[in-house]
């Protein structure tokens, strides 16, 4: 029986692809969750899945927790920069040394070398480490979490103003769960996956003029989205006192919409899913 290993395996995304391989009917026994804290997967960790230690930033726990895996799930650090690749190129170089067979990589949707998304670089890179390394590798490039739209944008229900710097730009949202569904799916199947899936709706992008009639139809509430230039936006959010960081993470969003850096959509969900994915009504409605 194939063995799977997580990295990450305390995220949400982690936790979730866990369930899925278990409702797939995966043995516990051939599951392992690598985490750098394994006290943080020990309450999943039950009924036979196997908890090791690993550290992005310790090639030899790596080294150790890959031993004896076949498929292996490498989630991306939250790292940013030459951080994230010291992180990503020690997973690379444990999962080469432990001769892991098959390793999936949460990419993002469109990765380039110049992207304005802050983590696209990494993503490009690590797509080339795991191409020179000549293992074996599927690309799962991931659209934006529809699960983080009352994070980004939940401000505007008590406003009534969505305010962005992202013009027309549009996100392809894509529900956390259903990519861990779709992940758990390649994971198990013994057939060799495709070589890249793009994890982004059927169904056209949203642009944020949707984003808020939809958060304005959840809460009974008018609002609207008001475009303005960088600067502005920079401006007003350092008025209502968001943190330079956040401001700066805000910014780079929505420069990459307006970019069209989150603007795909692809039949590879829906196929993998078996079912349309979630839509953003039906999430914010608190649906499926």
């Amino acid at each position: 029986m194939t063995t799977i290993a997580i990295t990450g395996a305390s995220g949400n995304l982690g936790r979730a692809t866990l369930r899925h391989l278990l409702s797939r009917g995966v043995p516990a026994a051939n599951i392992i969750l690598v985490a750098r804290d394994e006290s943080k997967v020990r309450d999943v960790a039950v009924n036979g899945v196997q908890a090791r230690h690993g550290d992005y930033t310790d090639a030899a726990s790596l080294q150790r927790a890959f031993q004896g895996v076949d498929r292996l799930l490498f989630i991306s650090t939250s790292a940013l920069g030459e951080e994230r690749m010291r992180h990503h190129g020690n997973v690379v170089n444990a999962a080469k040394a432990a001769r892991v067979s098959h390793v999936t990589y949460t990419s993002v949707i469109k990765p380039s070398a110049t992207a304005k998304f802050g983590a696209s670089p990494g993503h490009f890179h690590t797509e080339r480490l795991l191409g020179e390394s000549g293992l074996p590798t599927t690309f799962f490039r991931n659209n934006l979490y529809m699960d983080l739209v009352p994070w980004l944008f939940g401000s505007a229900v008590e406003s009534g103003v969505l305010m962005s710097c992202a013009g027309e730009g549009k996100i392809g949202f894509v529900a956390r769960d259903d990519m861990a569904q779709a992940l758990a799916r390649v994971l198990a199947d013994a057939s060799t996956p495709k070589a890249t899936y793009a994890m982004t709706p059927t169904r056209p992008a949203y642009g944020l003029a949707e984003v808020a009639a939809e958060l304005g139809r959840a809460k009974n509430k008018s609002i609207q989205y008001v475009s303005v230039s960088p600067e502005e936006f920079r401006s007003t959010l350092a008025q209502h006192g968001t943190p330079p960081p956040a401001i700066e993470m805000a910014v780079g969003l929505a420069e990459a919409m307006n970019a069209g850096e989150f603007d795909a959509s692809s039949r590879d969900l829906e196929t993998l899913l078996g079912r349309a994915p979630l839509d953003l009504r039906t999430m914010l409605a608190g649906g499926r």
